[in-house]
């Protein structure tokens, strides 16, 4: 009689550990805080119609997302706000493929105030304007002013520098120090200043160039195929990034 109730028991112990669902499987995406908006919405979509993976986002300065990359050891996408990560990932052994995804144009945005003060790009020099710029050792932007500096030539970029009062980590910090007018100006891409509803002043073509954001997998992905199913959707839904005022990338270099 033990016996027999034995195995009833492990048959009972059998059909419920095979009736229970399988645990979601959970993809992280590194995410540059410039992109925020479009990539939650991306989220969202992919999370509703996808099942069982889930994606889980990761947001920050780009910088900021390699280090967490690094220290956690886990990580299946990444997408920074300039190619220069894409090579750090590469040198550092982390890079698996990438591909060109977002365009982006280093611009100053505008909080409330600082729309009423400043009206062109020599504005940003004169005495009294407060601008904040990046960190370059954790936002992509950060790095994209230290070369737009190099083409401005030491007066202007000295003019420029003496009226910096605020170092961010990353882009939503730029833009929360903007809307709450701690600063009159900003370091900011031209969508991310468009997502947020803000003006911008143009950095003059002679100083700036264009970043790209690279879409990366990484070689600690969990799962080649939940990953190369993510990156399917992310690209089959670009449209997502062009309401926010993001520029597809398309082949560019």
């Amino acid at each position: 009689m033990a016996k027999k109730s034995s195995t009833l028991w492990l048959i009972i112990a059998l059909i419920t550990m095979f009736s229970v669902p399988a645990r979601a499987r959970d993809l992280y995406w590194y995410l540059a805080a410039s992109m925020t908006r479009p990539g939650r919405e991306i989220v969202k979509k992919f999370n509703v119609e996808h099942r069982p993976c889930t994606i889980i986002l990761i947001t920050g300065g780009s910088g900021q997302l390699l280090s967490k990359i690094m220290a956690a050891g886990r990580g299946d996408l990444y997408t920074p706000a300039a190619m220069t990560y894409a090579v750090k990932a590469k040198k550092l052994g982390l890079l698996k493929t990438y591909r060109p995804l977002i365009a982006q144009t280093p611009v100053f945005a505008l909080s409330a105030g600082g729309g009423q003060k400043i009206h062109t790009w020599s504005d940003l020099s004169k005495p009294g304007v407060r601008i904040g710029l990046g960190n370059p050792k954790t936002m992509a932007l950060g790095k994209s002013y230290q070369l737009i500096e190099e083409k401005m030539g030491p007066e202007l970029r000295a003019k420029i520098a003496a009226n910096k009062v605020a170092e961010a980590v990353n882009v939503s910090q730029i833009i929360s120090y903007l809307k709450a007018d701690i600063i009159d100006a900003g370091i900011a891409f031209d969508s991310t200043a468009k997502a947020n509803n803000l003006a911008y002043i143009e950095i003059p073509a002679a100083y700036n160039h264009i970043e790209i954001a690279p879409l990366i997998r990484l070689r600690s992905e969990k799962s080649a195929k939940d990953s190369k199913q993510f990156t399917a959707f992310i690209l089959n839904h670009l449209n997502i990034f062009k309401k926010y005022g993001f520029r597809p990338a398309g082949n560019a270099p």
